[in-house]
């Protein structure tokens, strides 16, 4: 038989090496086996933790450690060095060959060239020839791998029982899509604020830089609603020390005299005058002085000073301006009235700045207010449903109130008025008026109840104290209007609440009895709380213009949400379609 050379490659290199793969792969069954336990323990930790702390995605987190053991164990066992010697060695024990291919592999690295060696190498060289990798049996280290499932199971079953963390999860989605909510909302406030002409530089700076700051703030937070709310108040906070208690007083003040200023021009008085406007008033007047009459002088010193008074109190500055051009104009000092004039226009004008930036400021808190009540989640429908119901019974029973007394006047009568919705008939021959004085010397009561307007009595005759005169009573009942003799009917008249019940303050109009028997108001002789025509305005008329104020101001006005609420339910209930 032929004895390879030794200058050329052994043979039995070549039949090691699939020997040596089969190795690989009974060397990783063996340590998945022996390591499984590990993988498995590492995930149930993973899903006792996820019951302790709050864990985003556990499943995942608890099936990770699986492949990532896995692929260690894989890459451990078929990367690991494995040289022909170590393979041959190994095989040598596995298959009992008494150490016959390490030795030829030996033989071969040391090139040894006898013919010992070359007999050795032979004899190796055939029984390589007839090893098969199926020979090398697999080997499982099986109690180690039972071992692994227990904790398997104990975290596959964790993760199908209901974990306390999820609501802490839930809660932290809820208050990142609220965040990413806020955040858009603060940028659509941030280019409003940009785009406000009527900001000063510096007060446009001052609130795009606190809303850039408390949006990246946010931009931050992982979800913690705490943190959030925290972040939001803190600036909430910062913005209030920038309000001026006295600007709604101010405004309205500075409103007042631009209608008035309106008026003086001989404009029709808006009910949302421009400062500018006034301003621009105010410099025309001073324009005007030189042309004005002695007589005109003084009578626009007279509106001057009654405008200084107004506004004395929210607005020194231009009510000392507006004093001092009212003293000018009646010594007759035109030069200095006109100068301060100009000088109260300035002082309007730095007004409507501030108010703009008061108005802005105000804004953005309505804003901050919005985001903290859409972070914290809104009140539960059982207290809300409970505030409702509330409302409704107090106003039920304030309308029950008024009713109960507004029927006492209308007992001393001829022709008594029943229930709500009758109309009183009113004595022919026999005057009464207002609340009026009935025959025997009583003193009824008109009925107020919820807005509405009762009957109408008209007559000749004598009254209890024996005035002659022909009177109308407005007495007030529900739904009905007597004109005439206490015919016919109109919708509901606003009228204002009394919480005790009371009539309050009694207002007298003086006046005189005239002759003919027309009876005119003296001191003392009636309580009139109102009369038939424009004094009594049909609910259906103010209601829009009270209920589109009252929205106005809950955009643009700093107001606790909770009172938002009860605003916009309260109008709500007072709505007359309702």
């Amino acid at each position: 038989m032929a004895l390879p050379s030794h200058h050329a490659d052994s043979p039995l290199h070549r039949h090691l090496g699939p020997l040596g793969w089969r190795l690989r792969l009974t060397d990783a069954l063996w340590l998945i086996s022996r390591t499984f336990w590990i993988a498995t323990l590492v995930m149930l930790l993973v899903a006792l933790l996820g019951r302790l702390i709050p864990i985003a995605n556990l499943r995942l987190w608890v099936v990770a450690p699986l492949p990532l053991w896995l692929l260690i164990t894989l890459g451990v066992a078929l990367l690991r060095p494995q040289p022909p010697r170590r393979v041959a060695q190994r095989l040598d024990q596995i298959l009992d060959l008494r150490e016959r291919l390490a030795t030829a592999v030996e033989l071969h690295q040391q090139q040894a060239d006898d013919p010992t060696s070359r007999m050795q190498q032979a004899d190796a060289h055939s029984v390589a020839q007839t090893l098969r990798p199926a020979q090398i049996p697999w080997r499982l280290d099986r109690p180690w791998f039972l071992g692994g499932f227990l904790p398997l199971a104990l975290a596959t079953t964790l993760l199908f029982l209901p974990n306390p963390q999820d609501a802490v999860l839930a809660e932290r989605q809820a208050t990142q899509a609220a965040l990413q909510q806020v955040e858009q909302q603060l940028a659509q406030l941030e280019e409003q604020i940009a785009q406000n002409s009527e900001l000063s530089q510096a007060d446009r700076e001052r609130l795009e830089q606190e809303l850039q700051a408390l949006r990246e703030a946010l931009a931050q937070n992982p979800g913690d609603r705490e943190e959030a709310l925290a972040e939001l108040s803190a600036s909430e906070a910062r913005l209030q020390q920038e309000l001026d208690p006295n600007a709604d007083a101010q405004r309205a003040a500075l409103e007042q005299m631009a209608r008035n200023l309106e008026t003086l021009s001989g404009r029709q008085p808006s009910q949302r005058p421009n400062l500018d406007q006034a301003a621009q008033d105010l410099q025309q007047l001073a324009d005007q002085l030189a042309q004005m009459s002695a007589e005109e002088r003084q009578q626009l010193a007279d509106q001057l000073e009654q405008q200084a008074n107004q506004v004395g109190n929210s607005s020194p500055q231009t009510a000392q301006q507006l004093a001092e051009a009212a003293s000018a104009l009646r010594s007759g000092d035109t030069q200095a009235a006109a100068e301060s004039l100009d000088q109260a226009a300035q002082s309007v004008q730095q007004a409507q700045q501030d108010l703009a930036n008061q108005q802005a400021t105000e804004q953005t808190l309505a804003e901050l207010q919005e985001a903290r009540q859409a972070t914290a989640g809104t009140p539960s429908q059982s207290t809300a449903q409970q505030g409702q119901q509330g409302q409704q019974g107090q106003q039920g029973q304030q309308g029950q109130g008024q009713q109960g007394q507004g029927q006492q006047g209308q007992g001393q009568q001829g022709q008594g008025q029943q229930g709500q919705g009758q109309q009183g008939q009113g004595q022919q021959g026999q005057g009464q008026q207002g609340q009026g004085q009935q025959g025997q010397g009583q003193q009824g009561q008109g009925q107020q109840g919820q807005g509405q307007q009762g009957q109408g009595q008209q007559g000749q005759g004598q009254q209890g104290q024996g005035q002659q005169g022909q009177g109308q009573q407005g007495q007030q009942g529900q739904g009905q209007q007597g004109q005439g003799q206490g015919t016919g009917s109109a919708g509901m008249v606003y009228q204002p609440f009394t919480p005790s019940g009371a009539t309050g303050n009694t207002d007298f109009v003086p006046g005189q009895t005239g002759s003919g028997g027309q009876v005119q108001t003296q001191p003392g002789q009636n309580n009139q709380p109102g009369a038939s025509g424009p004094v009594t305005v049909p609910y259906e008329q103010i209601y829009p213009e009270y209920s589109q104020t009252a929205s106005e101001a809950l955009e643009r006005g700093y107001i606790p949400p909770h009172l938002k609420d009860f605003v916009r339910r309260y109008f709500s209930q007072l709505e007359p379609s309702q």
